[in-house]
């Protein structure tokens, strides 16, 4: 069946979602084996990017969830802008979303990105608010993120923008909602501001942030580096004046999304290193702290 077809077929009404905390998935990592090259994708055309599994055919895409199933993902990472610039309407994209969700996987998006967006908020919600609303209306999105690496090409004072906007409409709606920065960052605060500030302005709109790895860390780095794994869960158990409550009666959760996602997608790493480097992840040492043990919420890569 075409996206197209699954479109017309999208205003049929959905229950709500129920998104546990927990991600388990794999955004650049998994192969299914003879599938053809796509536009945009890895050199290795056996690699499953999720963000653009809509380029494969209706048969391909069945053959890359049932392989994602039988590995136990659940969350799937997908990309309003990546849409967007391949083509996709706003309908296109929405039945995606429904599609994922009857394969048996909740979708995660990402609105905006460098790539394919301007450093300017007003262009950015005129662009993300839309198809965030026809998400849902029709109950096909579990969780979003502001966007792509935000700290690489949009101020402080935009980011923030942007999350009070994007959170005005998710929020209500129950949508567990992220921030996704540059590799090693876990908060994007103003000059002279600390890691507080920033999560403490944001208790009540975000559930956390998707975390990405620094490529060049070996993986004791990072977890202990200032930064990394260990030092975040610190961070949102409490530590150093953050809000150990995030406003929805839990700490702001701390997933391990981009890992080795890069290294991947070029041909550095195998899917087993991928996988180890994500169980690596999982199994940091807890944090306990005013509302119970704080611990990496789940992995995007591996």
């Amino acid at each position: 069946m075409s996206l197209a077809t699954i479109a017309a077929a999208s205003a049929v009404s959905r229950p709500p979602l129920l998104v546990p905390r927990f991600y388990r998935g794999n955004m650049c990592g998994v192969h299914v084996p003879q599938l053809p090259p796509i536009e945009g994708g890895p050199s290795d055309p056996t690699l499953v990017v999720s963000w653009i599994v809509f380029r494969y055919s209706a048969s391909d895409r069945q053959r890359i969830y049932q392989v994602w199933r039988a590995k136990g993902f659940r969350d799937v990472l997908v990309s309003w802008p990546d849409a967007r610039a391949a083509g996709l309407s706003i309908d296109a994209f929405v039945a995606h979303g429904a599609e994922l969700l009857d394969s048996g996987f909740l979708p995660a998006v990402m609105l905006c990105s460098k790539d394919f967006d301007r450093p300017d908020v007003g262009a950015i919600l005129d662009s993300a608010i839309p198809v965030l609303r026809a998400l849902i209306d029709q109950n096909v999105i579990a969780r979003a993120s502001i966007g792509w690496e935000l700290s690489l090409w949009l101020s402080p004072t935009q980011v923030q923008q942007l999350i009070d906007a994007i959170c005005a409409v998710t929020v209500p709606a129950g949508i567990r909602t992220y921030v996704h920065f540059q590799q090693g960052y876990s908060s994007f605060q103003q000059p002279g501001g600390t890691f507080a500030d920033f999560w403490n302005a944001n208790v009540g709109k975000l559930t956390g942030v998707f975390h990405q790895k620094i490529h060049e860390q070996t993986k004791e780095q990072y977890r202990g580096d200032s930064g990394g794994l260990e030092d975040v869960l610190v961070r949102f158990a409490g530590g150093f004046h953050v809000s150990p409550d995030s406003g929805f009666g839990h700490p702001f959760d701390l997933i391990a999304l981009e890992i080795t996602a890069h290294q991947q997608f070029n041909g550095e790493f195998s899917e087993a290193q991928g996988d180890a480097l994500a169980l690596w992840a999982l199994d940091t040492p807890g944090v306990d702290g005013p509302l119970g043990r704080v611990v990496v919420m789940g992995s995007g890569n591996g």
